[in-house]
């Protein structure tokens, strides 16, 4: 069975209204494999390390292991999660990322919570209201620096992983139609297959469903093509003839909504349907699936919806190894 996981983050726990340190510590007592948490380089640089620091400590103290992802993106929108005024374009500011990396693996390489590093977030993918994404070549530079300080963790690069057509090419650094008909376009998945060495994880975020306005303004919701799963399985199978491996990083537990009205009441996803999309992504042989959405999850709870909560405990005594 795959290891089960989540993703925790300060800012999206306290954009809901949350305390972090309560949420992480009842993110922590559901019984995960695996919690991904972000070194964000904006919140760093504007609080310095001491709210890390906690969520490090306490990940210890409660014996959880801890994925960390470093870098210019970091989780949830708008991705790029910069010290204000810099620009992810910018060459200077791709070097001082690099710096940064180099600081915050340093400070944490020791640390026995963390278990692997993520290099930036969905690098290969555009995001962000400009719709941009990171050369191979920074994120290559950022992973040797990793391995000089800490080779012994593996590192693991994640991309927005196959949902339709039209959100395949919007997500894709390639915009062109006849570059992605011809082949000539490159898969994010090939990309950051190129960054990974042997032992390393690539991992993709799968999405199900998401809401968006059509061009009259309606709410819609787009579901993902029949064969999603069926790429996640033969992604992994890639990444294993290379002596790699494949992780879902990103398992939709929380709807993606067209506006922020619905975010309660969502018509985008229900809490029955994340134990559907984690049996189909355990039969991919993915190694470990991380659901999205654990701030939201206590969130709802918080707010009379035990769902969510029930849904994911649920899921997590089904798939529990013996």
């Amino acid at each position: 069975m795959p290891l089960l996981g989540t993703s925790f983050t300060k800012w999206r726990a306290e954009a809901l209204g949350l305390d972090y340190q309560s949420a992480f510590t009842r993110t922590c007592q559901m019984g995960f494999d695996l919690i991904r948490l972000s070194a964000s380089w904006q919140e760093l640089h504007r609080f310095g390390y001491a709210d890390l620091d906690w969520l490090l400590a306490h990940a210890q103290a409660a014996g959880q292991r801890v994925v960390l992802t470093i870098g210019m993106k970091a989780l949830g929108w708008p991705e790029f999660h910069l010290p204000t005024g810099l620009w992810p374009g910018d060459p200077n500011v791709q070097q001082r990322a690099i710096v940064h990396v180099g600081q915050v693996v340093s400070r944490f390489r020791h640390h026995q919570a963390v278990v692997a590093w993520q290099v930036e977030n969905e690098p290969f993918n555009r995001a962000g209201p400009s719709a941009l994404w990171l050369p191979r070549a920074s994120v290559r530079r950022e992973a040797r620096l990793i391995r000089s300080i800490d080779p012994r963790r593996p590192l693991v690069v994640t991309t927005f992983a196959h949902f339709d057509e039209g959100l395949d090419r919007s997500s894709s650094r390639h915009q062109s139609r006849w570059l992605r008909r011809v082949g000539l376009a490159i898969p994010a998945e090939r990309e950051a297959l190129a960054v990974l060495g042997r032992g390393d994880v690539l991992g993709l975020d799968v999405y199900a469903a998401i809401g968006f306005l059509d061009d009259g303004g309606q709410e819609r919701v787009a579901h993902a093509m029949p064969d999603q799963v069926d790429l996640v399985a033969r992604w992994r199978r890639i990444a294993q003839r290379q002596g790699k491996r494949l992780w879902v990083t990103e398992a939709q537990a929380e709807p993606w909504e067209a506006r922020r009205q619905t975010h309660a009441d969502p018509r985008s996803v229900q809490p029955d349907q994340i134990a559907r999309l984690v049996g189909r992504l355990a039969g991919t042989g993915a190694e470990a699936i991380l659901l999205w959405g654990s701030e939201y999850w206590l969130w709802r709870a918080d707010n009379g919806d035990p769902r969510w909560v029930e849904a994911v405990s649920l899921v997590l005594k089904t798939l529990a190894r013996p």
